[in-house]
């Protein structure tokens, strides 16, 4: 096999891991600590605001490698080895929330080098848009099989929600499905020459009314984590937990028709006017995210389907922005990502919180109102472009 080729198949493995991982974190682990282990939420909060801080390494090694070349392998491989130690720990853990979390923020601080060591592996590797299209198409479909499997494994073994060992057994395939990670690291092939970058902006060429702004809107659409750990818990309690397999089926799904609107935002969405684009599809977003959770199941599982276009369309246009505000500045793309970071920093921790209290459907129109109020600074946006200039199609 070509050894730049072989890197297609790395580049899936790897993000095949990380989303694999995020959905053990985000989907099944909350059902564990909630039904099963029952911990004490509040506690669960504050060992979170640890963890998920650790996402901040995200634009600082970003900009590391923007001046440095030659260490990205090395970090690579170091980053492969603490994702997969750092899981079996959390994991053997579970019972002592704050080793757990400890751990958690490891395996999140690793997978955050990863990601950004490959984004920048690919930029190197990546002479023309062919290969570009390769890359990212690797990446793609391995974030998609990745939070695909531990569903379609979740299904197959589980037939009774409280069995502990096949929880364990859950949590042991998803062991051996990281170990190959450990090797993985050694077989990419990257190039080691420079990064010629066009160095043509200047300072008075960045906005920074218009950065401000974006990172705004990405803390207000990140907001939404705010469910992340009750909703899960919630539905099952609503579909009733003999019905496990179920709910393990409608989140594969859900990751589908996701997978899906963000292929089909990709294809479209630069026919259209962005920020239009953006307004309407908070809009939507937000509305439906309020009405869903005083829906019956089933009107819910369709509302939540139909969000994940819009979320595609959202998705795809915020880093369309956030591109072009920065200019290739990395400092300034970084700033934006860290407003979303802050964002997971804070309403993760904070939904667990409340949920101790308050019931989980205020959590989910809570996030709902916040999509609503980044239409604000969407429209301030839009109000700048006008003067500036008019696209040649409108949405």
């Amino acid at each position: 096999m070509n050894p730049y080729k072989r890197n297609y198949l790395i580049y899936f493995y790897m993000y095949f891991v990380i989303q694999m991982v995020y959905i053990y974190v985000n989907v099944y682990l909350p059902i564990y600590f909630f039904n099963i282990l029952k911990v004490n939420r509040i506690e669960l909060a504050f060992v979170q605001i640890f963890s998920y801080s650790a996402f901040f390494i995200r634009p600082l090694i970003a900009i590391y490698f923007d001046k440095e070349k030659y260490a990205i392998k090395r970090l690579i491989i170091l980053s492969s080895v603490g994702i997969f130690i750092s899981f079996i720990f959390f994991i053997f853990n579970l019972n002592l929330l704050i080793i757990f979390g400890i751990f958690l923020g490891i395996n999140f601080a690793c997978a955050s080098i990863m990601r950004v060591a490959i984004e920048k592996i690919i930029i190197v590797n990546s002479p023309d848009d062919r290969t570009k299209n390769k890359n990212a198409l690797s990446i793609q479909l391995g974030a998609v099989f990745g939070a695909l499997f531990p569903n379609i494994i979740f299904i197959i073994i589980f037939t009774d929600l409280y069995s502990l060992p096949t929880w364990n057994q859950f949590f042991l395939i998803g062991i051996l499905s990281l170990f190959p990670i450990v090797i993985f690291g050694f077989l990419l092939k990257i190039t080691t020459e420079p990064i010629n970058e066009m160095k043509t902006t200047t300072e008075n060429r960045i906005d920074k009314r218009r950065i401000i702004l974006l990172s705004i809107i990405l803390f207000l659409f990140y907001a939404e984590g705010i469910y992340e750990y009750p909703a899960e818990p919630w539905i099952l309690n609503k579909i009733g937990e003999e019905n496990v397999s179920l709910l393990a089926m409608l989140i594969a799904i859900t990751i589908v028709i996701n997978a899906l609107g963000l292929i089909l935002a990709s294809f479209y969405t630069d026919k259209f006017d962005r920020i239009k684009v953006l307004t309407f599809s908070s809009l939507a977003y937000g509305i439906l995210l309020i009405i869903a959770p005083f829906t019956d199941m089933f009107i819910f599982f369709i509302l939540f389907v139909i969000m994940q276009i819009f979320s595609g369309f959202i998705v795809v246009n915020l880093i369309a922005l956030m591109i072009e505000f920065s200019q290739k500045r990395a400092v300034y793309f970084q700033l934006m990502t860290a407003s979303a970071i802050l964002a997971i920093v804070i309403f993760v921790p904070l939904g667990t919180y409340l949920s101790a209290f308050i019931a989980t459907e205020l959590i989910f129109v809570a996030a709902g109102v916040m999509k609503l109020i980044s239409i604000i600074p969407i429209l301030l946006l839009t109000e700048r472009n006008q003067n500036e200039s008019v696209p040649k199609n409108q949405f």
